[in-house]
């Protein structure tokens, strides 16, 4: 067993050979006096070695708490004894049946051809080949500054300004020259190939016709898809829960309430409705997902959770 430090801010939780947990501590005078320790995701193992890294890691950490899991993870903690509820919903679009036809994405054409009408220009280009970043680094400003004024940590990954390996990124000027937005997708690996990519990074200027993102998005969209590459995931939009779901799993019955409360009333703290309401546009594939505790989750728990990770 071994420590190690990829991703700033994470720790990770590996057996050599087997794979890793990823995780982070979380410890503040008011939110969290007593250090809570947060995993992210699934472990990275194959499925037979799940119940080894898993078993291992609860010896050291028993009341971890976890958080975007996959419903077959979360089959592993409820057995377990833990609590799993679901904590929102992930959006996955395939490239080899999306179209634009048809009434559901109706608004999706709508804002891609506004940008076109307005001379909007979108364009691929690795973050290094810019001989002067200062127009990425004021656009990325600007935006934070209209979110609150830092960048979101845990769930999504912060914005780097060196190429990373099979990462992409694609960048859109106005009419006049002027960079008005971007977006950057991480790699999704199947078997040491890249099969799909994820939504990590936005920024959107306020000057911008309304509809940029989306349409980088679908520019992004037609290459991967000529590309033959499986899927864009959109990432998760946080306490948006499913509608009838079936509930055999040992959830706690106060928290899915809290997680309902806060999606209606808490939109001040995250955009919990904005995020849910902007890919469901894009009409694809929604998969719950799930947070899982020894104990019973109530509000004031999620609150916690959500400073912890960098939601708020």
């Amino acid at each position: 067993m071994a420590y190690t430090s990829l991703e700033p801010g994470l720790e990770y939780f590996l057996l050599e050979g087997i794979g890793y947990i990823a995780f982070k501590r979380f410890k503040d005078w008011f939110w969290a006096i007593q250090e809570r320790i947060i995993v992210l995701a699934d472990p990275i193992c194959s499925d037979d070695n799940i119940e080894l890294i898993l078993n291992q890691f609860l010896q050291k950490y028993p009341h971890a708490i976890f958080v975007q899991s996959s419903r077959k993870f979360a089959e592993h903690l409820d057995n377990k004894g833990f609590q799993v509820n679901q904590f929102g919903i992930e959006t996955d679009i395939y490239t080899h049946d999306f179209d634009l036809s048809g009434k559901a994405r109706a608004k999706l054409r709508q804002w891609r051809n506004k940008c076109q009408r307005e001379g909007v220009t979108i364009v691929e280009q690795s973050i290094n080949e810019f001989e002067n970043q200062d127009d990425i680094k004021a656009l990325s400003k600007r935006w934070l500054d209209k979110k609150g004024g830092s960048e979101y940590s845990f769930l999504v990954r912060p914005l780097r300004y060196d190429s990373e390996k099979d990462t992409r990124s694609f960048w859109a000027y106005s009419a006049d020259k002027k960079l008005i937005g971007m977006a950057l997708f991480d790699p999704i690996y199947t078997d040491n190939k890249v099969t799909g990519y994820y939504h990590n990074i936005d920024r959107i200027d306020a000057s911008a016709p309304n509809g940029t993102s989306v349409a980088i998005v679908l520019h992004a969209l037609d290459k991967f898809k000529y590309e033959q590459v499986e899927k864009i995931s959109l990432g998760m939009s946080p306490l948006c829960l499913q509608k009838g779901l079936k509930s055999e799993l040992n959830y706690n019955k106060f928290t899915r309430k809290s997680f309902w409360y806060a999606f209606e009333k808490l939109n001040y703290i995250y955009p919990f409705q904005g995020n849910a309401s902007h890919k469901g546009k894009f009409n694809g594939e929604q998969t719950p997902i799930y947070i899982s505790s020894t104990k019973g989750t109530g509000l004031w728990q999620v609150l916690v959770m959500m400073k912890g990770i960098g939601m708020f």
